[in-house]
């Protein structure tokens, strides 16, 4: 059976050039996203960094411990809000030898780089900083500029923390560094703005560092790194860690969806070659090859078109390693000079899942070749001969898989709609609908271009005219092709279906979350008349707020950033949750949150207004366990509950019961929402508080301004991993597609003669062969619409349950624009090769032979 097999691929190398482009192209993607995803598994070393210099360091590390429930190991889980190394400690460490204590806090030069951060100048010398210009910091109106030139020396700047604006003279400039933007203080300086020091950097041995961190009591609350680990403490490393883990999820989708398309075109195309071929396997059947040998053949077929592709691929996704993380990092997806080195084993792991992926394809096409009798090598008819086995494992297949996914959208809306709130989880609802719908693409083909190719005779109709004259005879004898041709129908229109459905359901699902989140901003500040953001800076300081609500005739929201640690939906572990701390009185005035039970004039000190999507279904008036940022417990009573998106704030909380600072200094509040009261100037209220913020890092602006910068935010940041996931289904679907039409035109060749012979000019035949295709295309299309408006409207209907109303997002010019490619794809690949067949057949003479068959 091998040499059969080989001849096979030898002589019908056409009806395997789909399936080997399919797993070269599969092969090459998974093993590129291998590649990267092996090289974002580890941070890369970044040279020198802020802690390069020294030997041991001594790390703030403060755990809350969680037993969960219904047993198990007690899990340490870090807080949020690290309050420092205890002064026990530092003492106990200092004895071992000399130690230098970091406090990094927020500082940032009037004229600064986004990202900088004030340090003591004690620990300059743990980065490598040298000076380049001027001397250190002798006074505390001092300061030393990293990365400064040499003419800011001598000069008066303005800079500002969490305190406010400060002016200081420039004593001295360093090199630039690339793991950060600094601002030196003298240390006496860096203790006022940051009393606490999150790392100590320790010159003694190691070991004594370790005992003597024990003895102070360090359980729990430090930790002591050494060698690599010291890396762990720098925030660039964390920084960069965090971005690569980042499309680490975007590329194993990637990969994902590679694979399973592939799975699709291969189980297409050799569906279809036994399809063409299932005359000739009966031939081998009569004259005495068993089930078992023509399993053996087709599976050996794939292997070997599979041995080829894989090794195809190989190279493609060696050579597309290097061009993949320039992709990347021009889309600021990781850090700049991330590279993608080329493993073996990362190679050979994408081929080993291409043949797999050949063999799980060609697996149900197997079973097909086993089940023909010999009897069918004497039938004298070649027509189409419909399974009633496939019709009905297409209709309970595709109708199970559907109406299951209906029923989770369902259910979702109903009891989880913080569920299709989440892009994740959206995914997860959506592929079973995408899944349905190419299922049934097969057995709704026919209907629906009947529902199509009625609209010409029904518009004669209206029109007085006899139903014959409403399409012609090119399009008469191409619906009839269409709706006869049932197997290349539907191998035609279930690639468009696939392209349609999972474009429109992924696109318009995501589209319609961050519409929702737009949505919930909106009504937020829907009674707000301004509102006052960050200018290039982490934050508002305390001066900006200061100045801010000094202006008469305005009220004014805070809102403070924080965290509460609660136990997640399975019991298992500590989470932190998004928190904000607001003035209760101006929340319930300024603001409009979506209060669905409880009142925000309960909010105060030992109480809590809740998301109800909050962890533990919350009631009124109960109470709730939870952990401060830093670690501290609390039983808070519930306020109020709120229907809020999960990607918003899902708890506010009096300043009494929030923690907004530790290790790098008090947090800064992110937004001043602004209401200006009756009876004030509009216009004066503006010039005044334009006059309060101008200089401090924020500025002022309209919640119209807040809208469409959350609606830019949210498309962007979905927009990148849409393309690494959906531009591969896209690029698979249209492979399937091509290489369907191109494999049929064999099958075509007496079709397009007898149509000639009949007295239609080769015009009309190209013709009807292109109407036959846009009818194919147009089916699809109105399938893949149909799974489109399903699975946006159990999105829709979760999130308007979640966040009130929000509209629902049909992408309709992303599928008009992919309808249209699909149609200048599906129209070359059918109507040039019925060219080439029909000038072969009329320059050479055929036409009276394939009338003697006739």
């Amino acid at each position: 059976m091998l040499t059969l097999a080989l001849a096979s691929v030898r002589l019908r190398w056409a009806s395997f050039v789909g399936s080997f482009v399919a797993l070269a192209c599969g092969v090459a993607l998974m093993a590129t996203s291998i590649l990267v995803i092996a090289a974002t598994a580890g941070v890369p070393d970044q040279g020198r960094q802020r802690f390069s210099g020294a030997p041991v360091l001594v790390t703030a590390d403060l755990n809350v411990d969680f037993t969960p429930a219904a047993g198990g190991d007690t899990q340490p889980t870090p807080v949020p809000a690290q309050p420092g190394l205890p002064a026990a400690l530092l003492t106990a460490v200092a004895a071992t030898g000399p130690t230098v204590a970091d406090r990094t806090f927020y500082a940032q030069l009037a004229d600064g780089p986004g990202g900088q951060v004030g340090r003591a100048w004690s620990a300059a010398a743990l980065g490598g900083y040298r000076l380049t210009a001027g001397t250190a910091p002798a006074a505390d109106d001092q300061i030393v500029i990293g990365g400064g030139s040499p003419e800011q020396v001598g000069r008066t700047v303005r800079y500002v923390t969490a305190d406010g604006p400060h002016t200081a003279t420039v004593s001295g400039v360093t090199e630039a560094e690339a793991f950060e933007h600094a601002v030196f203080f003298t240390d006496a300086r860096a203790a006022r703005y940051c009393p606490a020091v999150g790392v100590l950097a320790a010159f003694g041995p190691a070991d004594a560092v370790r005992r003597a961190v024990d003895a102070a009591g360090g359980a729990g609350v430090a930790r002591v790194l050494t060698g690599a680990e010291r890396a762990q403490a720098d925030p660039h490393h964390l920084e960069v860690s965090a971005r690569l883990d980042g499309v680490q999820t975007p590329l194993g989708l990637s990969a994902a969806v590679s694979g399973g398309t592939a799975v699709f075109v291969v189980a297409g195309t050799f569906a279809l070659s036994i399809a063409q071929r299932r005359r000739e396997l009966a031939l081998l059947r009569l004259i005495g090859a068993t089930r078992r040998q023509l399993r053996a053949l087709v599976h050996r077929e794939a292997l070997l078109v599979g041995l080829l592709a894989s090794a195809a691929g190989c190279a493609l996704g060696a050579a597309g390693a290097a061009p993949a993380g320039r992709w990347l990092v021009g889309h600021d997806l990781v850090p700049a000079g991330f590279t993608v080195p080329v493993t073996w084993w990362g190679l050979l792991v994408a081929a080993s899942i291409g043949l797999a992926t050949a063999l799980a394809g060609v697996l149900l096409s197997s079973l097909k070749a086993g089940l023909i009798s010999p009897g069918e090598a004497l039938a004298e008819a070649d027509a189409e001969r419909r399974s009633r086995g496939a019709l009905a494992f297409r209709w309970a297949g595709g109708l199970l898989v559907l109406g299951g996914a209906i029923a989770a959208l369902v259910l979702t809306a109903r009891s989880w709609p913080d569920a299709a709130a989440n892009a994740a989880d959206s995914l997860a609802l959506l592929l079973p609908v995408v899944a349905g719908c190419v299922l049934l693409a097969a057995v709704l083909a026919g209907p629906a271009i009947r529902v199509l190719t009625g609209l010409p005779a029904l518009v004669a109709r209206l029109r007085g005219r006899p139903a014959e004259e409403g399409g012609g005879i090119v399009w008469a004898t191409a619906r009839q092709s269409a709706l006869t041709a049932f197997r290349r129908t539907a191998a035609t229109t279930t690639p468009v279906v696939l392209v349609t459905a999972f474009a429109g359901c992924l696109l318009g699902s995501i589209g319609t979350i961050d519409r929702s989140q737009v949505s919930e901003v909106r009504h937020q500040l829907s009674a707000a008349d301004l509102v006052v953001t960050p200018a290039g800076t982490p934050g508002l300081n305390r001066a900006v707020v200061e100045r801010v609500r000094a202006v008469p005739g305005v009220r004014a929201l805070v809102i403070t950033p924080t965290s509460l640690l609660a136990v997640d939906p399975t019991g298992q572990a500590l989470v932190p949750l998004g928190a904000a701390a607001a003035d209760p009185a101006a929340l319930a005035e300024v603001d409009r949150l979506p209060v669905v039970a409880g009142s925000l004039a309960d909010l105060g000190p030992g109480s809590v207004v809740l998301s109800r999507t909050w962890p533990g279904a919350p009631r009124v008036g109960g109470t709730v366990a939870v952990r401060l940022a830093d670690g501290t417990p609390r039983e808070l009573r519930v306020a109020a509950l709120l229907g809020t998106g999960a990607e918003t704030v899902q708890a506010w909380v009096t300043a009494a019961d929030a923690v907004t600072g530790g290790v790098g200094g008090p947090a800064l509040a992110t937004r001043i929402d602004l209401r200006v009261l009756p009876g004030t100037d509009p216009g004066r209220a503006a010039a005044a508080l334009h006059t309060a913020v101008d200089g401090l890092g924020a500025r002022l602006t309209t919640p119209r301004e807040i809208w469409s910068a959350a609606t830019d935010s949210t498309e962007q940041a979905s927009w990148n991993a849409l393309l690494m996931i959906l531009g591969l289904a896209i690029g698979y679907a249209v492979i399937a597609l091509a290489n369907t039409l191109v494999m049929t035109v064999g099958d075509r060749r007496r079709e397009l003669s007898l149509l000639r012979l009949a007295g239609a000019t080769r015009g009309q035949v190209l013709r009807t062969v292109a109407v036959e295709t846009l009818m194919c295309v147009a089916a699809g299309t109105l399938l893949g619409v149909l799974g489109t408006a399903i699975s946006v409207g159990g999105s829709w209907a979760a999130l308007t349950d979640l966040v009130g109303p929000t509209p629902a997002v049909v992408p309709w010019t992303a599928l008009g624009v992919l309808a249209a490619c699909c149609a200048a794809v599906a129209l070359t690949a059918a109507v040039l090769p019925a060219a080439l067949a029909l000038r072969d057949r009329d320059g050479r003479g055929v036409l009276p032979a394939a009338a003697g068959a006739a």
